[in-house]
């Protein structure tokens, strides 16, 4: 029917071209099937080998190793510069934890500046990269180089400078209104507004499919102190987010904020000579109590062994010293990261065996599906066997 469409003067080379491209076009699965195979396959894997339409594959784990995307949320505001100096120094020790334990980590950082994380979700690390991983060398001078934050520091000198030469009165001044917004971030500190931007368009693909999710908050603010709350705000419209984006990502929120009155209170600004800057209503900078925040973090989850538990830790903002903080958070994560993927979804029950011992299974879990949640041995190197059906090659 085509070729009498054709005009009659088309050379026949240009005609067998069609009826080849046509063959080729409508040719068999066979190619789709070998490349499956190929995927499943590839590196690393233990073992692999195909025979009568199923490939049987063995691969090694050791239990804790698994994937996790960790996203720092970094309250950038004015009187933060301090915190964020403490969590520079304490950091290491956090990387220290996750390598021993072999954990594939991603490490990406956003700001609560609604404004600034509107254009640009994730923050540009020093070595142009938008996540820091387990095998960069340098992944803790460029987290440190980031979580202290020069736009923090800049507005502070900023409202020192204002002070000194205004007096308390300083944000009555038009200097101070001019130049506020140039010198400083947005006010509001919107950590789970900006969270959402981020988790829900997965910016910069930082989230991988089969990882953990686990989002670190600092703030020594409420999520829009003394403003009222937009549905983004809101620790349950994020809940909600996570439930239709991700219905089966296992993750955690953890806040470190302000927990009491007492902390509220030290959150202020001190000039040069180490005195409380302060305005005709009081104190120029003041910290909130996080309620919403600490919100997510209590909200109803469940954990590997699907008994509830609070989504996820609520830490002191005032601690002086932050390393129980994040060994508090490398324990999690670690002990959460037992979740394996295999390769494809097994057509009988897997099973998981020690390295060198095949007689000593390992008590986990399989969904059915390509999950299994290891339950115990953590650090323990193991084997998993299992057989899917991949078609006739």
């Amino acid at each position: 029917m085509v070729l009498q469409y054709l005009n009659l003067q088309l050379t026949m080379q240009f005609s067998v071209g069609i009826v080849l491209g046509s063959i080729i076009a409508c040719s068999p699965t066979r190619f789709n099937q070998n490349q499956q195979v190929l995927n499943i396959c590839s590196s690393p894997v233990t073992s692999c080998i195909t025979e009568n339409g199923s490939t049987d594959l063995v691969q090694t784990y050791k239990v804790g190793s698994g994937k996790v995307d960790i996203l720092f949320i970094n309250d950038n505001s004015a009187s933060m510069s301090k915190t964020q100096i403490n969590m520079a120094t304490k950091f290491a020790g956090f990387i220290q934890s996750l390598d021993a334990k072999s954990v594939d980590y991603r490490i990406a950082m956003t700001t609560t500046d609604l404004n600034s994380v509107s254009q640009n979700k994730l923050i540009t690390f020093s070595n142009e990269k938008k996540f820091i991983t387990n095998i960069d060398a340098d992944r803790v001078s460029q987290f440190n180089n980031s979580i202290v934050r020069s736009e923090t520091l800049k507005c502070e000198n900023f409202i020192v400078g204002m002070f000194n030469t205004f007096g308390a009165a300083f944000q009555s001044t038009n200097e101070y209104a001019n130049q506020y917004y140039s010198k400083c971030p947005s006010p509001d500190t919107r950590g789970i507004y900006t969270a959402n931007l981020v988790v829900s368009e997965n910016s910069s693909s930082f989230m991988r499919t089969d990882a953990n999710l686990n989002i670190i908050l600092i703030s020594n603010d409420n999520a829009r102190q003394g403003k009222a709350l937009e549905a983004n705000d809101k620790a349950m419209s994020f809940v909600s987010m996570m439930k239709q984006n991700y219905p089966n990502k296992y993750w955690d929120f953890n806040s470190i904020i302000v927990k009491d009155e007492t902390c509220k209170q030290a959150q202020t600004l001190y000039n040069a000579s180490n005195q409380i800057i302060t305005n005709e209503a009081g104190v120029a900078i003041s910290g909130g109590i996080g309620f919403e925040y600490a919100n997510l973090s209590n909200s109803a989850a469940k954990d590997l062994d699907n008994k509830p538990r609070p989504r996820g830790q609520i830490l002191d903002i005032c601690a002086r010293d932050y390393a129980p903080h994040f060994s508090a958070m490398s324990t999690q994560i670690t002990q959460e990261a037992r979740v394996f993927t295999m390769r494809c979804s097994p057509s009988a029950a897997p099973v998981v065996s020690v390295v060198g011992q095949a007689n000593a299974n390992i008590n986990h879990t399989w969904s059915g599906d390509k999950i299994i949640f290891l339950r115990e041995a953590e650090g323990t190197s193991v084997n998993i066997s299992y057989r899917c059906y991949t078609g006739p090659a």
